[in-house]
């Protein structure tokens, strides 16, 4: 089986929960297919045209369009979305870039311009939100924000018609995609950890995280991870103004990491460190003892939750923060806004301090199963594809 990505993102490193799905998901799948990643980069970008990594073949396309519609964004005049349009007319040459025809082809919204020329292959619209209502609970701070709300729900809707199958991360989220978009076939594929590189850090490792972070060995560390994304900005900017300062006297440090942290960089409360993104995630939270999630909005899952639980942290998140992960949910402190200092301040200990067992459903997390478990979904349509068309 073959299998074509496309996205608008670069997948490796991944650095953010949709690269981490969307490389997560396609090393899952390299175990049962030859798997092409078509990302379609910023100008700046530093990666290589090619490249396989964990089975995956990467191509990495340069395009002008995300930039602009990032600038466009941030200045309140237009969202990010609009760089579907620019993207739908570079289609062909995507095409080129990925080669030739594949069995599967499963493409992020914005690429999902690339199905009008993939009529003999399964086509798969990979749905990491559902858009339109995530739209109407956080949508950006543009002009004219209900036009473009109406114009993302549409293209939504049309990248479902031209689908053959949907993959979301949630059961709420496919029940809404298909009440939303009338969507016939959806394969819920939750989102994971990456069971290569997460995993309790050893006594050394972590007396080696905390000397690099400048962090006492007897403090107690709560990280939070997240990316560039308004929940996360939310989630971190209540942390520190009404979280951190409760603490401040109770030996509790908070630990920021991801692109979420850019915003706290040059504050110097003794009880923050900030750290931006990295490849090596394990390496930082190997000096926390919790991993927190208090997010109240936001679409799809968050993959921090699983990773958390990998690491063998305590994890506290409010009960927003695990949906999806019903499985899970006993292994989670579960906590409101108001609470969490409270939480905190009892320093909670994850099952690896405990010297307990990993929770026995968090195998299931692993992006290696998950992806592998896409592959076996899609090669079985394939099949009842192939006994239908004789």
């Amino acid at each position: 089986m073959n299998v074509h990505v496309a996205c608008d993102n670069d997948i490796y490193p991944p650095l953010f929960g949709a690269t981490q799905r969307l490389f997560g998901l396609a090393r899952g799948l390299a175990s049962r297919a030859t798997v092409r990643a078509l990302c379609v980069v910023p100008n700046r970008s530093q990666g290589a045209r090619a490249e396989t990594v964990a089975g995956v073949e990467l191509r990495r396309v340069k395009s002008w369009h995300t930039s602009v519609a990032w600038w466009l964004e941030r200045g309140r005049v237009a969202p990010l979305f609009t760089a579907e349009g620019g993207h739908r007319a570079r289609a062909n040459a995507y095409r080129r870039v990925l080669g030739g025809p594949a069995d599967v082809l499963m493409c992020d919204l914005a690429l999902t311009g690339l199905f009008a020329g993939s009529h003999d292959g399964l086509r798969v619209y990979h749905a990491h939100n559902v858009e339109a209502e995530r739209w109407r609970t956080i949508a950006p701070r543009v002009l004219g924000r209900d036009a473009w709300g109406q114009r993302l729900a549409a293209l939504e809707r049309r990248a479902v018609a031209e689908s053959d199958v949907t993959v979301a991360c949630t059961d709420e989220d496919a029940a809404l995609l298909a009440s939303l978009h009338g969507a016939r076939d959806v394969e819920v594929i939750a989102n994971g950890y990456d069971e290569t590189v997460l995993q309790p850090a050893s006594t050394e490792a972590r007396t080696r995280a905390r000397a690099a972070l400048g962090i006492a060995g007897d403090a107690y560390v709560a990280a939070f991870v997240g990316g560039d994304w308004g929940p996360n900005h939310d989630a971190l900017a209540y942390l520190v103004e009404h979280v951190g300062p409760k603490l401040a006297h109770d030996g509790v440090v908070l630990l920021a990491v991801g692109a979420v942290a850019r915003r706290v960089m040059d504050r110097r409360e003794p009880w923050l460190v900030a750290r931006p993104e990295t490849p090596d995630l394990s390496a930082v939270l190997a000096a926390a003892d919790a991993g927190l999630n208090p997010v109240t909005s936001g679409g799809g899952s968050n993959v921090k939750v699983p990773g958390y639980l990998a690491m063998g942290l305590a994890t506290v998140s409010t009960s927003f923060g695990v949906r999806g992960y019903a499985p899970l949910a006993s292994a989670v402190t579960l906590a409101d806004m108001d609470t969490f200092a409270d939480v905190l301040r009892s320093r909670p200990l994850g099952w690896a301090a405990k010297g307990e067992s990993a929770p026995v459903a968090l195998a299931d997390y692993a992006w290696g199963t998950l992806g592998a478990r896409l592959g076996e979904r899609l090669a079985a349509r394939l099949a009842a594809r192939g006994r239908g068309a004789a």
